[in-house]
């Protein structure tokens, strides 16, 4: 019996330790991080590669350029994420406050969204919106065909 329960504890030893390095999730995830810019941040970008549309499930980004600066239109289809605070058709006018040549930060409303954004090497955007609440809608954002 003593053999039994030794082999039983050898064997659920590896086991165990495998259950301890196994990623512990939150109740509420947070939002995953942005990836790594592919760009250097530090050198002065004029944007170019935002301008135009983009667009993601239920949703159309369109950005253009306005005098030195960049302005943007989201025109969210639907009620999907109704707890940030949009209703169905909801559309959103801002500027873009901060632009390199692979990142990018947007606000509106005086803070009420705002938005950090990364484009990837295959060509998406992807980003993070926040509102006042601190609550998040994860986007990814390609090209409009």
């Amino acid at each position: 019996m003593r053999h039994i329960l030794i082999a039983a504890l050898l064997a659920a030893a590896p086991a165990m330790a495998l259950a301890q390095e196994l990623p512990q999730f939150p109740k509420i995830a947070p939002p995953e991080p942005l990836p790594d810019a592919i760009c250097d941040t530090a050198k002065p970008n004029d944007g170019q590669w935002l301008v135009g549309r983009w667009v993601a499930p239920q949703s159309r980004w369109e950005f253009t350029r306005s005098g030195s600066g960049i302005t943007w239109t989201l025109d969210r289809k639907g009620s999907a994420n109704s707890d940030f605070g949009w209703q169905d058709g909801t559309q959103i006018d801002g500027i873009a406050d901060k632009v390199t040549g692979c990142t990018v930060h947007l606000t509106a409303g005086k803070g009420a969204f705002q938005f950090d954004g990364v484009l990837t090497e295959g060509g998406k955007l992807f980003g993070f919106a926040t509102n006042r609440k601190g609550e998040n809608v994860r986007f990814t954002l390609r090209r409009e065909r």
